[in-house]
């Protein structure tokens, strides 16, 4: 066994580790080192100066180690931190803790997990239940939103428990809710699809004729987001239930619907009913322009929301579309309908930028959120 000088083991670790190159956890133990840290010493030799390990990640740790200075303590940090790393990333996590300053390891060693073995956080369809002592239970469902706010809308709120469970137990109804189609159509996307050839939009039944509302669906459906170029569409309804464009399909048994049609330039510019003009078309234009709150970040729905004057009628705001857009009940009443100078100082306010519906920070620049913007 070579001498070992075991102040310098307790050093700087990495440039005393070769003087152990026979040395057994014995003979460190002879030598008065304590038991747990002669055997953690023995096994850091093995693995930063024996054989069978990856070299060049072994190098790279040695140079890291080195360039720090890290001691003993430093090295037991480390290794606590490689125990708690999937077998296969442990050199690749020692290689990367090497090259960090002694205080910073358990943040890098979470950060690095976390980056390596990204957990799925896509929910899955479960149900569990919640007892306490005072006999009364909370039971927690997920499932499909759009099959879930069926449910919910089933429910009498002055009554959740009682109308909960007779649905259940089959004294209620909790029927699937009809959709009536409202296809929202940007004015020159409208004007394209006016222009196609026939022959270019082959239905679904072989005759070159589209059926009702397939290629404005395919357009651009009321509140739609891209789920990727080989998954289907998602369509936000007004009561904030979230479906595929397959389940909206299934849904839709009214023979009637609406197209309401919006310009980038002058803002919503009319709705059309297939069989005859909806009553409330000033409605049926906001949702279509604004499925949620208008408000920056706000998501309540358009069924829960309110009809909110741009310009407020109290300053002589006329009620029609251009002055209109759709706050929840909170933002309704925190925007400012009449600051100074018309530059909101406190929270706040609505403004449409030519046919754009649009937040105005205080004192900031208006940000458009609408999502048919």
């Amino acid at each position: 066994m070579n001498e070992i000088n075991i102040a310098a083991l307790l050093g700087s670790v990495i440039d005393a580790l070769p003087q152990l190159e026979h040395a057994t956890t014995t003979d460190l133990v002879g030598l008065g080192v304590a038991p747990d840290t002669a055997e953690f010493l023995v096994r850091l030799h093995r693995l930063y100066c024996g054989p069978g390990q990856p070299s060049r990640r072994q190098r790279s740790a040695i140079k890291g180690a080195r360039r720090h200075g890290h001691g003993l303590i430093a090295m037991q940090e480390i290794e606590r931190e490689v125990t708690k790393t999937k077998t296969t990333q442990q050199w690749r996590m020692r290689q990367h803790l090497c090259a960090t300053p002694a205080g910073q390891f358990t943040a890098v060693a979470r950060k690095l997990r976390r980056e390596w073995n990204p957990k799925d956080d896509t929910p899955v369809e479960k149900v569990s239940i919640r007892r306490y002592a005072n006999g009364t239970a909370t039971m927690s469902i997920t499932a499909r939103d759009v099959d879930l706010t069926d449910v919910y809308d089933a429910i009498d709120q002055d009554a959740p428990a009682e109308s909960f469970l007779n649905l259940v137990r089959g004294e209620g109804g909790a029927g699937r809710l009809n959709y009536i189609p409202m296809i929202t159509l940007q004015l020159d996307t409208f004007a394209k699809l006016l222009a196609v050839n026939d022959c270019n939009h082959t239905g679904a039944n072989g005759t070159g004729e589209q059926p009702a509302g397939a290629s404005a669906g395919a357009a651009n459906p009321t509140g739609a987001d891209s789920a990727g170029a080989d998954s289907d569409i998602i369509v936000r309804a007004n009561n904030g239930a979230r479906m595929t464009g397959k389940e909206l399909a299934e849904r839709i048994l009214f023979k009637h619907g609406f197209v309401a049609i919006l310009s980038r330039v002058h803002g919503p510019v009319d709705v059309y009913r297939m069989e005859r003009f909806a009553t409330d078309k000033q409605r049926l234009l906001l949702a279509a322009e604004s499925p949620e709150c208008a408000w920056l970040d706000c998501h309540v729905p358009f069924d829960k929301c309110q009809i909110h004057h741009i310009t407020s009628w109290a300053d002589g705001g006329d009620t029609n579309i251009r002055n209109l857009t759709v706050l929840c009940p909170h933002h309704n009443g925190a925007n400012e309908d009449h600051p100074p100078g018309g530059v909101p100082v406190r929270r706040g306010r609505m403004v449409r930028l030519g046919g754009q519906v649009a937040w105005q920070s205080p004192g900031g620049v208006p940000v458009p959120t609408s999502p048919t913007n």
